[in-house]
Parts: C-alpha cells; structure tokens; sequence
C-alpha cells in the first residue's frame, strides 16, 4: 500500500505597500527580504495603486526567495474608499492569501482592511508614524494644510476602521504604538518591531569617502520637516566635510543656501545611493547628524547605531523625547548653534565619543534586523495558525 503525502499548502501573502514600487525602485530602496521575513511566504502579492508599476523582476528581492506578483489597479481618488473597495476586494479574493498586510491606515489600509473583513482573511497593519502628533498636530502647527487635510480625512473615515479590523498592529516605533493605544486598540494587538537594519551588513565594510576632513552625515529626504538647513548653517563654525545623502523639493534650497554662506565646498551631495550601498557612507561618517521635526527614530539612527557612529539628533516639536537617540547619542534643539557645539563636542571629547559609540552598539544588539525578522516571521505565523483554526 502507497501512501501519498499529503501537498503542503503555499503560503501566500497580499501586500498594500502604501506606494507604488516603482517608487521604492528608482529611490534604490528595494531592501531583502522587506516583506517577506524569513522567506516565510511562497507567494507575494502586491496591490499597488497606480496604472501602471515596475515589472515583478525588478523589485523581487523584497520579497525574498517568493514569487512576486503586482497588481496595478488604478490611482486612488478620495471617494475611492466608497466606490472602489468592492472591486479591489474581489481582486484580493482571487489571490486567496492566507493574510493581508497594509502599511498605512489611510485609504489604501482601508481597502485593505475592508477586504479582509469581507473576505474573512486575517488582516496585519504597519505603523510608521503617529498620525496624531506627527500628522494633523504637527500639520496644523506648521502650517502644512494638504498634510493636515489629508490626515484629517483619514481621521475621520479610515483609521479607526483599519485600526479595528486588524488581528495585529505592528508599530515600527513606541511612539507609533502610543497613537494606536490611545485610540483604544488593546495592547495585546499591538507589537513594537523596530525598522530592520542588520549587524551584517556593516562587518567588513570600506568606508566610499576618504576625506581630509571628519564627516558629518546626514540621511533623508530634502523635506520640511527633516531639512538639513541647521547643519548647513552650522557649517561656518566646524572644520568638516557636511556628506548629504538624499533628494526631494529642497535640495535647491539648501544648495542655495550653502552658496550664500560660502560653504558649499564643505558640501558633498549625493541624490540618491543604492540601499545596500548606505553602510558604506556611515563607515565614512566621524558623526550622524539629523534635524528632524518628527517623532519615533528615523531608520538612518539606527544605521548609524550599526555603524557605531554616535548620533546629534534634533527634539521632536511634539510630544515624546527622541526615542533611543536620547539613550544613545546627543538630543538637542533644531537650531544651527546647538548642532555646531554638539558635533564639535564630539569631536574634541575622545572619551564621550567612544561612551556614546558603545552604548549605540549595545542598543543596536537587541534591535538587529535578524531578530525583527524573526520576529515578524512569527507574528505571522502564528496569525495563519489562528485563521486555520478558526476555520
């Protein structure tokens, strides 16, 4: 008598990324493994919302060792939450996943959760921001009136019900998690798993940059909100080289600016450097430094903490304290004198320096992207054993 094993079933995962890939690939951001932790998935299926994105090929390494499939399926409009979830749900269900995962709580989580809940599929969300402080307080505070509106509207008809149909919600930082406490989701749904970012990947690694000068780096967008203007007025004051890494509407600005101070030759400008490339320029940095308006911990601290290099990291304008920055490296005001007297503190002081670079490492050693990743792989899992069971 022959006995047939039985076929063991694909896992398969749906994916709404809250961009469309294109977008990650032409920034370089196509990081391994992202949303597949573990290569815990056979299958992942991405719903993004434009006419037209990238070809699977290109971007699937974000998926790790899984097939990858995209689903481009039109822009969204702001009815779009009223007369396209229907139609997106019926995409969903022809997948058949075993789990969604959305990265937003605005109307893509909502389309997200509304399939799940229609379809009887168990349902993950990401935090990567608190929408209260970051978005409608800070928004308003500044000035930022499509910011605001935006997550006005989201407040009003879409997070609380993403927030309610998620099985899980994983806060990238404490403080996207205290946003989601105070909206009344039980702390047993929530869980804190840091941005991935991995000890391995720094071993070994050659700085790109041979300077004459220490490096002050700087990563992120050229936004409001994570402007470098407070390290470029610093600039007059400090014998070093300012290397910023990144792109967006300011960068103009900001050159411009360095022209009027007369400290654009202290300026290295990079637009736009490949993900797995990045660990190159912290090997090169003396100090990580970043104005940022915003709370939680930017992804390029906790790169910096890999690479132990100390971090100047400005206070959020709002609420909490700058999270593991304040245990790690310097917390100080978003003005050009406060940057200035910290990075040259740290450049004169050899004995802070080396105290702040080994309380990064230490930190980074319970954050390392290995142990996220396990983490989030079983998150996971255990959310396909409860929906097998609920069967």
């Amino acid at each position: 008598m022959i006995l047939l094993q039985k076929k063991k079933a694909k896992k398969v995962l749906c994916v709404f990324p809250g961009d469309c890939l294109k977008t990650f690939y032409s920034k370089g951001e196509v990081k391994q493994r992202y949303y597949n932790p573990q290569n815990f998935f056979d299958e992942v299926h991405f719903i993004t919302f434009c006419d037209r994105d990238v070809e699977p090929d290109k971007v699937k390494g974000i998926a790790g060792n899984a097939k990858v499939f995209v689903h481009a399926v039109g822009r969204l409009k702001p009815w779009s939450i009223w007369t396209d979830a229907g139609r997106i749900a019926s995409v969903v269900q022809k997948i058949n996943p075993g789990a969604i995962r959305a990265y937003s709580t605005s109307a893509q989580g909502f389309m997200a959760a509304f399939a799940a809940k229609k379809l009887g599929i168990p349902f993950v969300v990401s935090l990567h921001t608190n929408p209260e402080m970051d978005g409608r307080r800070l928004s308003f505070k500044l000035g930022w009136w499509k910011n605001w509106l935006s997550f006005e509207y989201n407040g009003l008809f879409t997070e609380k019900f993403v927030l309610r149909t998620a099985r899980k919600v994983v806060c990238v930082y404490k403080f996207a998690e205290q946003y989601a406490l105070g909206k009344g989701v039980p702390r047993e749904k929530t869980e804190v798993i840091y941005n991935k970012v991995y000890a391995k990947n720094y071993e070994s690694v050659k700085p790109a940059l041979k300077l004459s000068k220490p490096a002050v780096l700087f990563v992120g967008r050229l936004i409001p909100g994570k402007s470098p203007e407070s390290l470029i007025r610093a600039l007059p004051s400090l014998d070093v080289f300012l290397v910023m890494v990144g792109d967006g509407p300011l960068k103009e600005e900001m050159l411009q600016l360095s022209e009027q101070l007369g400290v654009r030759n202290k300026i290295i400008h990079c637009p736009s450097i490949p993900n797995k490339d990045l660990p190159t320029y912290f090997k090169s940095a003396k100090v990580f430094a970043l104005p940022i308006d915003y709370g939680g911990v930017a992804i390029p601290v906790i790169e910096a903490m890999a690479a132990g290099v100390p971090v100047v990291v400005s206070k959020p304008l709002l609420g909490s304290e700058a999270e593991l920055s304040q245990d790690v490296g310097l917390v100080v005001k978003n003005n050009p004198q406060a940057f200035a007297n910290a990075i040259g503190r740290l450049l004169a002081d050899r004995k802070l320096y080396g105290k702040l670079k080994r309380k990064g490492l230490e930190k980074f050693s319970e954050l390392d992207g290995s142990k996220m990743e396990l983490r989030e792989a079983q998150l996971y899992e255990r959310i396909l054993n409860d929906g097998e069971k609920a069967k």
